[in-house]
């Protein structure tokens, strides 16, 4: 509260998952905390003994009590984990600050510009640090005042209203990653009979899920992720190395289509997609994405004249200030100014602390509140992670060849050599993007089992400005993971005399700087600054960004899924008249033909 009287205001949550006995339960923490990032990562930890277990089945006498065992460590660990967490957040621990106070609501909402309606519970309830019963508890009406207002309600998942609608009526339960990771919901898999459970959605929920889901389950279960794209939005490379990896676990992926509806066919219920081909179904879990307009439209935002949108969440500036509400502020994923990208944890903490500067500051004091850089992983394992600029906005900005890129494959390397029987190493890899003539870090995707760990250390120094000379300078032991990252530098270092130069002294350090002052006056020479140059030359990069971040959906020997992006696909002309061919028999195109063609004809 750093001085200030604040007041803090939680919805409390409702546990139904005691039959007859629904409890008001008082925890702070939101998502991450209590059905999110703690009890997701908690069940992966399970999930990668499970994985690495050598229990042989057919020596068991009761092999589906052994995957139970399981089930129950996951729920176990992931209770636990949630309890040690909100030990560490415990709001009772609130009384003790001076300035703060804090209000568990059923309900709240603007009444006027600096006035809310708040329906609260008895203090002294959560302050014991326990829950109560819904019949037992005490709840008063207030109207509290405040001369500043800041909103970090956060998102929920999103339901798609025609499918689970569709579900109802064919039958089929269906659950989100709240209904499912929080506190005692794990039940629901231990006690289902279900033999197909489907996620609806591909993003980095969907793939952890699903990884988790398909080595925590019966051998009998069937987990299948239905999505027209795995990690949308991420580079090709990660969406390849996603599918690897959940392909190598036994998920099943089908890709390139979306889920319209849920229909019975011949006595059992199946997922219908829009190529008409179908999917088994007993249980569905919605993972289409998350929207701040459940929880924004509750506060009555229109009272305190508060512009936002049900996508985007409360319009805001950069200093995440209402452009409407001048004495209203929002953060994390309700805030406009937070691109959807960027909608992660840690991040929402970040635009928390500068939202908080900003409002009680002085204007001399205040600055942007989100993030350039903010590190992007999907806790597969292995993981895969990214940050800064992905490849399709380097080429967007740069063109195909006015950047470097470097993709160096794990597998072949010495630590996956050593550990080749000890993990999965195919699909893991970690690539750089730089500056051409600077060398300054542009952005990268890794896949690994530390990937994320490397990703830190390339925001380190994104935020920094870095270039690869100055992390090829910098020693990393051998054989870390992320002696990779090391060597990947000293070779995009390497491949320019500039970058040979750095290696040779202050004499050495000069005459790559002259170099490179050389090599930008001479890009001036080239006229692409001249208006119709630049014109053509926009338009070329945007359907090359186009052709990187859009892929073929191919089908393997093996019977996987396998992606090859447009622009590679045009780069190699024999498997781009093969892909054209009517008469292709080599290749097995499931999805995307049609929009490599259209693609094609846009060039022009």
């Amino acid at each position: 509260s750093v001085g200030f009287k604040t007041l803090l205001i939680e919805r409390a949550h409702i546990d139904r998952t005691k039959n007859n006995n629904p409890m008001v339960e008082f925890d702070v923490g939101g998502d991450c905390t209590n059905s999110a990032c703690v009890p997701s990562k908690a069940v992966r930890s399970i999930a990668k003994m499970s994985a690495a277990s050598n229990i042989d089945d057919d020596t068991n006498q009761d092999a589906r009590e052994t995957d139970r065992k399981w089930l129950k460590l996951a729920r176990r660990q992931a209770n636990e984990a949630v309890g040690k967490v909100r030990g560490r957040e415990d709001s009772s621990r609130i009384g003790d600050v001076p300035n703060l106070d804090l209000e568990f609501v059923q309900d709240c909402h603007f009444v006027s510009d600096h006035k809310m309606k708040i329906t609260s519970y008895d203090n002294s309830t959560w302050l014991e640090g326990n829950g109560v019963s819904v019949a037992n508890a005490t709840l008063t009406e207030k109207i509290i005042s405040s001369k500043k207002f800041i909103i970090a309600t956060g998102a929920s998942p999103i339901l798609p209203e025609a499918l689970t609608k569709a579900a109802t009526n064919a039958g089929v339960p269906y659950l989100t990653y709240r209904s499912l990771l929080r506190p005692n919901s794990f039940d629901t898999l231990l006690d289902t009979t279900a033999k197909n459970i489907v996620i609806v959605g591909g993003g980095a929920t969907a793939c952890e899920l699903g990884q988790s889901l398909s080595r925590l389950g019966r051998k009998d279960l069937n987990v299948s992720i239905a999505a027209p794209a795995i990690l949308p939005g991420e580079d090709v490379t990660l969406q390849e190395a996603a599918i690897r990896i959940l392909f190598n676990d036994n998920c099943h992926l089908h890709l390139g289509h979306r889920a319209v509806d849920v229909i019975e066919n011949g006595g059992s219920p199946v997922l219908v997609m829009t190529d008409n081909s179908s999917i088994p179904v007993d249980c569905i879990i919605f993972c289409t994405g998350r929207s701040p307009e459940s929880s924004l439209k509750s506060l009555h935002l229109d009272k305190a004249g508060i512009a936002w949108t049900a996508n985007k969440g409360v319009t805001v500036n950069s200093y995440l200030r209402s452009k409407t509400a001048r004495h209203v502020y929002a953060s994390g994923d309700c805030a406009s100014a937070v691109p959807p990208r960027d909608r992660r944890s840690i991040h929402a903490g970040w635009t928390g602390f500068n939202v908080v500067r900003n409002a009680l500051l002085p204007w001399f004091l205040r600055s942007r509140a989100t993030h350039p850089f903010v590190p992007r992983v999907a806790y597969l394992d292995p993981e895969v992670a990214g940050a800064g600029m992905s490849a399709a906005e380097c080429i967007l900005r740069f063109g195909v060849d006015g950047y470097d890129s470097f993709l160096v494959p794990e597998d072949g390397n010495d630590r996956a050599d050593v550990e080749s029987r000890e993990r999965f190493t195919d699909a893991n890899f970690v690539e750089l993007r730089a500056e051409k003539i600077s060398g300054r870090l542009l952005g990268a995707s890794a896949c690994g089992p530390a990937a994320a760990e490397i990703i830190n250390e390339v925001c380190l120094a994104l935020v920094n400005r870095l270039t690869v000379r100055q992390i090829a300078r910098t020693l990393h032991a051998y054989p870390s993971h992320g002696y990779l990252l090391y060597r990947i530098s000293t070779a995009l270092a390497m491949q320019k005399i500039s970058g040979l130069l750095a290696g040779c002294g202050v004499f050495g350090r000069f005459l790559g700087a002259q170099l490179r002052n050389f090599a930008r006056v001479a890009t001036i020479f080239k006229f692409k600054w001249l208006p119709w140059k630049k014109q053509s030359m926009l338009k070329l990069s945007r359907w090359q960004a186009t052709g990187s971040s859009n892929a073929l959906v191919l089908q393997t020997e093996k019977g996987g899924p396998s992606l090859l992006s447009f622009i590679d696909a045009y780069n190699n002309e024999t498997l781009c008249t093969q892909i054209l061919s009517e008469n292709n028999t080599s290749l097995h195109i499931h999805h995307g033909k049609r929009e490599f063609t259209e693609w094609l004809d846009a060039k022009g």
